[in-house]
C-alpha cells in the first residue's frame, strides 16, 4: 500500500520518505536486537494538503490528529503516520529532528538513504548526539529521550548532549511527557541501567526525581550488598528485572517496581555499628511509590499494581529463611495481598541484583521452588488467589441486607477460612452477627 501511495505522490510531483526511528531502526536492528517503536513516520514532500488528502483518501479513510503539527492516518493502517511539508527542502527537514540517528530519512520507492548530519557514522559509533547546539535547550523532554535511546541501544552521550541536558530547563517539562520517555527506557531496554546513570551524572535526578537521586550514597551493609550503595544495587536490580520482564503478565509494573522497590531506605536507613538497618523501607516505599507515580500522571492502575509489588517485595526471601515456621494461613494471606507469580520476579531481580563486579549470581531457585510448592498445597499457582467460600449471595441467605457491611463481613469471612474453618462453620459464625 505504501508504496501504491509514494507512486500516487511522485506522479503529483511529490516524494515519500521514511524519517525518524524507523529508519533507525532499520540500519540498526542488522547488527543488534532491538525493540521498535510502533509507528512509522512518513513525511510527503512537495504537495500541497488537498492534494495529500486526496490521495490518501483513495486507500481509506483519512483522519488528521496533532495540534502543533498535523498527521495523517489512514484506516486500516494505523501504524503509518503521514506528516506534509510542501515546501520540498530535506536539509530544513532534518535539521528539526532532535538527534542525529533519527535525521535520517530513506526514499520509500528508490531506497535512496539522505544523511547530511552523519546519522549513520554515529550508529556505527554508538553516539547520541544533536542535530545542532541548541536541540535539547529549545525542547528540554529531548534531554529524557537521549538518554532512553542511550539505554535502549548501549550508546553513548556526545558531550554537546550532556552540556546542553545539564543546561536544559528540566523542570519545565510536563509530567506526562517523563512518564513516557521513562516507559521506554525501563521496557525497551536490555540494560536500563545504562540511561539511569546518565540521569545521575547529568542531574536530572537531582533536579527533577529527589527521591531517585536519595539513593545515590544512601549506604548498605557490605557483607549482603557489597555492590555499594542504595543506587548501585537499584541499577543492578532493575538490568535483572530487565533479562526476565518478557515473562512476566505486566512488565511495565514489574520494570517501574524493580526501579522503585527499595526508594524508602534513604528515610529509615540507620547505622547500629556495622550494620545498616532499614526497617519499614518496603511500608515506608509503598507510600512514596503512590506518590512519585501519581507526580508522572501515571494510571491509578499501575499505581496500584507498583504499590503492592513494593510494599510485598521482601516477603519471598524473608519467609524462605523462616520456613520451618512459616505456617499455611501465612503463605494464604501472601497469595490473598499480591500476585504471587510477578512478586517472585521482582524478589528475584532484587534478589540476584547485588554484589561487585565479577560476581556470580545468587541462586534464587531454592526460593522459588520452595514458595511455589507451599503454594501447590494450598492448591494453588503462582498468581493464583484463594477461592473464598462466602460471597455475598451467601450473605443475603443468611438474612444480612446488602449495604456498607458487606465488606466487613466478607473479609471476616475470608479471616475464617485463613483460620481453617470450612464453609459450614464459616456460615455459623456469620449467623450469629444477624441482629435479633
Amino acid at each position: 500500500m505504501l508504496k501504491a501511495i509514494a507512486n500516487e505522490v511522485a506522479a503529483c510531483g511529490g516524494r515519500l520518505f521514511y524519517v525518524g526511528g524507523y529508519v533507525r531502526d532499520l540500519y540498526l536492528s542488522q547488527t543488534v536486537q532491538i525493540e521498535r517503536e510502533a509507528d512509522i513516520d512518513i513525511e510527503v514532500f512537495g504537495l500541497q494538503d488537498e492534494e495529500l488528502l486526496d490521495i490518501l483518501s483513495r486507500f481509506g479513510t483519512v483522519s488528521k490528529v496533532g495540534k502543533s503539527f498535523s498527521v495523517y492516518k489512514v484506516r486500516g493502517y494505523h501504524q503509518l503516520d503521514f506528516s506534509l511539508n510542501p515546501v520540498y527542502d530535506l536539509q530544513a527537514a532534518v535539521n528539526r529532528r532532535d538527534f542525529t540517528i533519527n535525521a535520517m530519512m530513506q526514499d520509500v520507492l528508490t531506497g535512496e538513504l539522505f544523511d547530511p548530519l552523519g546519522g549513520m557514522k554515529d550508529i556505527n559509533q554508538e553516539i547520541i548526539r544533536p542535530v545542532n547546539n541548541t536541540s535539547i535547550i529549545n525542547d528540554p523532554l529531548r534531554a529524557y529521550r537521549a538518554v532512553q535511546l542511550a539505554a535502549r541501544f548501549g550508546f553513548k552521550l556526545h558531550s554537546n548532549t550532556v552540556q546542553q541536558i545539564q543546561s536544559a530547563d528540566i523542570i519545565s517539562i510536563a509530567p506526562e511527557r517523563i512518564f513516557n520517555e521513562l516507559h521506554k527506557l525501563l521496557l525497551y531496554s536490555s540494560q536500563p541501567s545504562i540511561g539511569l546513570r546518565y540521569l545521575a551524572d547529568t542531574k536530572i535526578l537531582e533536579h527533577r526525581h529527589p527521591e531517585l537521586a536519595a539513593l545515590i550514597n544512601c549506604a548498605q551493609t557490605e557483607a549482603t550488598h557489597p555492590e555499594g550503595d542504595v543506587w548501585e544495587h537499584t541499577l543492578l536490580v532493575v538490568d535483572e528485572a530487565a533479562k526476565i520482564k518478557n515473562q512476566s503478565k505486566n512488565p511495565e509494573a514489574l520494570m517501574w517496581a524493580a526501579l522503585l522497590h527499595d526508594i524508602g531506605k534513604p528515610k529509615v536507613s540507620r547505622r547500629q555499628g556495622k550494620k545498616i538497618t532499614a526497617y519499614s523501607h518496603d511500608v515506608v516505599g509503598a507510600t512514596m511509590v503512590g506518590q512519585f507515580l501519581q507526580d508522572l500522571k501515571a494510571s491509578n492502575s499501575l499505581i496500584q499494581e507498583v504499590r503492592v509489588l513494593v510494599r510485598e517485595h521482601m516477603h519471598p526471601v524473608l519467609l524462605y529463611k523462616d520456613r520451618e515456621r512459616v505456617s499455611n494461613k501465612a503463605i494464604a494471606r501472601l497469595a490473598n495481598r499480591v500476585d504471587t507469580e510477578e512478586l517472585l520476579w521482582l524478589a528475584q531481580a532484587d534478589f540476584t541484583g547485588r554484589g561487585g563486579v565479577g560476581r556470580q549470581a545468587a541462586d534464587f531457585a531454592p526460593i522459588y521452588d520452595w514458595l511455589t510448592e507451599r503454594l501447590l498445597q494450598l492448591g494453588l499457582k503462582p498468581g493464583d488467589r484463594l477461592e473464598p467460600f462466602i460471597q455475598g449471595r451467601d450473605l443475603v441467605e443468611l438474612g444480612f441486607t446488602p449495604g456498607k457491611q458487606f465488606k466487613k463481613l466478607l473479609d471476616k469471612a475470608m479471616e475464617l477460612q485463613l483460620e481453617g474453618l470450612d464453609r459450614e462453620q464459616i456460615l455459623l459464625n456469620l449467623q450469629r452477627s444477624l441482629p435479633n
